[in-house]
C-alpha cells in the first residue's frame, strides 16, 4: 500500500512520466553533495529522482559559515556529477530571519530565481525554511515541504539526553542548567512555530519518516495533504556468506559525539555485546565504523570489538566482510538512513523499536528488540545461514516496495501539475 495520512491508493505500476522539459522544480535545501551523511543522502536521492523524471531541476543550496561549498563563480569547491542549475546562499541562523545578516541578500536571490525560472514547484527541505520562504512571492508555484524530522520532539529528546546534571552536581551545574533550559525553551518555541506554520502554508508535505507524519499530523492538524515518502537509495547487494564463523556485525555512525549517535554506541557496548558474548562466546565480531570512532572508542578494542574509524571504500568493506547491521539507536526522530542502507544492501538489521521510527511497523523486515534477551535471541537465530538469507531478502524486498511507493506518490504529484499546467 501507499502510506498517506489522507488516503491509501494502490500504486499504478504502469504509470509513466511524460513531463515537458519546461516544467521546473526549485529545490531549496542544505548542501546536498557529496552524500556523506544522512541528510545529504536523502536530498541527493530526491534531486536525482526529479532529474530522472524530466523536470528541470534548479537547486538553491545553503551552507553555514566555514562549510566547503560547490564550485561557484569560478571559485574552487566541489564538482557536481550531474548537470543541474546550482545556486548557493549563506545562512547563519536556522529559524530567525531577523537575526540572520544574510536575510535581505537571500530573499533577493531566491526571489530573483523564482522570477527568472518560474517554477511549478518550490520544494523545501527542513521546516526551518518556513520563516524565509513565507516572505517570497512564489508566482503561483506550489509549495511542497520535506521535513527532515519531527524537530520539536527531536530537540526535546536530544536536550534531555545531554542534560548538564546527568553526571552529578558541582559548582557550575546550576549555571549550565539555566543556560540549557533557556536554549531548550528557545529551540522548542522556534521549532513548534515553524512546523505549525509549515502545515498552514504548504500545498503538500512529503514526510521523511513515517512516525513523524503520524505525530506531526495529530499535533499540528491542517488540511494539507500529507504523505510518507521513504528516502531513495540504490545500493549494491551484500551477499550472504554461507556457514561463516564468527559473523561480522557493523555499527556505522557519521560521528561519535552527538547524543543521538552515542545512544546506539552505549547500547551496544554496555548492553548488547556483553549479553551476546556471554550467551555465544566468539560467535560474533562487532565493528565500529565512522569518523572519530578511533578517537573515542579505541579503549574498547578486543577480540570481539574492532575499531575502524573512517573507511575510504565502505562499500567494498561491507560487501567483503559484514553479515549483520546492529543499530540500537534509542533517541532521535526522523528516518535513520543507515537502517535503510542496510535493508537496501540485503543485510539483516537488529535494533531497538526507536531505531525503526522512520518506517511502518513491518514484522519480518527487521528485528526490533525490546529487551536484552530479544537481542540475544535475534543474534542466535541469525547464526543460521538460511535465516540470515530470509531476513536479508525480507528487508530488501520491503525497502524496495517502500521506495517504489514513494516514487509513485511523487510521480503522481508531479504528473498532476503537468496535466493542470
Amino acid at each position: 500500500m501507499i502510506y498517506s495520512e489522507t488516503e491509501k491508493v494502490a500504486p499504478d505500476i504502469t504509470n509513466t512520466i511524460t513531463t515537458p522539459a519546461t516544467n521546473t522544480i526549485l529545490v531549496i535545501c542544505p548542501l546536498p553533495y557529496p552524500p556523506t551523511n544522512g541528510t545529504r543522502v536523502h536530498i541527493w536521492g530526491l534531486i536525482l529522482f526529479f532529474k530522472q523524471t524530466g523536470w528541470r531541476v534548479v537547486v538553491a543550496a545553503y551552507n553555514w559559515p566555514g562549510q566547503r561549498s560547490f564550485k561557484a563563480d569560478g571559485e574552487p569547491g566541489i564538482d557536481l556529477p550531474i548537470d543541474i542549475e546550482f545556486h548557493l546562499f549563506e545562512r547563519s541562523f536556522r529559524y530567525s530571519v531577523a537575526k540572520d545578516p544574510h536575510t535581505a541578500q537571500n530573499l533577493h536571490k531566491l526571489q530573483t530565481l523564482i522570477d527568472d525560472c518560474k517554477p511549478q514547484v518550490v520544494w523545501c527541505n527542513y521546516s526551518d525554511l518556513v520563516p524565509l520562504v513565507s516572505q517570497l512571492d512564489l508566482k503561483g508555484a506550489h509549495l511542497w515541504f520535506r521535513p527532515h524530522d519531527f524537530e520539536l520532539a527531536h530537540n526535546i529528546e536530544t536536550a534531555i539526553a545531554s542534560r548538564p546534571w546527568k553526571t552529578g552536581w558541582n559548582q557550575n551545574t546550576f549555571k549550565q542548567t539555566v543556560k540549557w533550559s533557556k536554549k531548550l525553551l528557545q529551540q522548542t518555541t522556534q521549532s513548534f512555530a515553524s512546523e505549525r506554520q509549515m502545515h498552514r502554508i504548504s500545498d503538500r508535505i512529503f514526510f521523511n519518516a513515517y512516525s513523524d507524519m503520524q505525530f506531526m499530523s495529530r499535533l499540528y492538524g491542517g488540511t494539507v495533504r500529507k504523505d510518507w515518502v521513504v528516502p531513495f537509495l540504490e545500493r549494491e547487494r551484500i551477499p550472504v556468506k554461507d556457514n561463516k564463523s564468527p559473523l561480522d556485525v557493523v555499527y556505522i555512525s557519521s560521528n561519535y559525539v552527538s547524543p543521538t549517535h552515542l545512544s546506539g554506541v552505549r547500547q551496544l557496548l554496555q548492553r548488547v555485546i556483553p549479553a551476546v558474548e556471554q550467551a555465544m562466546p566468539g560467535k560474533f565480531r562487532f565493528h565500529f565504523v565512522g569518523k572519530g570512532c578511533a578517537e573515542h572508542l579505541s579503549q574498547y578494542a578486543s577480540n570481539a570489538i574492532v575499531i575502524h574509524d573512517f573507511i575510504d571504500d565502505l562499500s567494498a568493506f561491507m560487501r567483503d566482510n559484514i553479515d549483520i547491521a546492529c543499530l540500537p539507536v534509542e533517541i532521535g526522530w526522523g528516518c535513520k538512513i543507515k537502517v535503510l542502507e542496510a535493508m537496501a544492501s540485503g543485510l539483516p538489521v537488529i535494533g531497538l523499536p526507536q531505531t525503526f521510527r522512520g518506517v511502518p511497523p513491518t514484522p519480518g523486515a527487521y528485528y526490533a528488540c525490546h529487551s536484552t534477551q530479544e537481542f540475544v535471541s535475534a543474534f542466535r537465530a541469525l547464526q543460521d545461514t538460511n535465516t540470515r538469507r530470509q531476513a536479508a531478502n525480507a528487508g530488501l524486498t520491503t525497502y524496495t516496495a517502500w521506495r517504489n511507493e514513494g516514487r509513485q506518490i511523487l510521480s503522481e504529484a508531479l504528473n498532476q501539475l503537468t496535466v493542470n499546467s
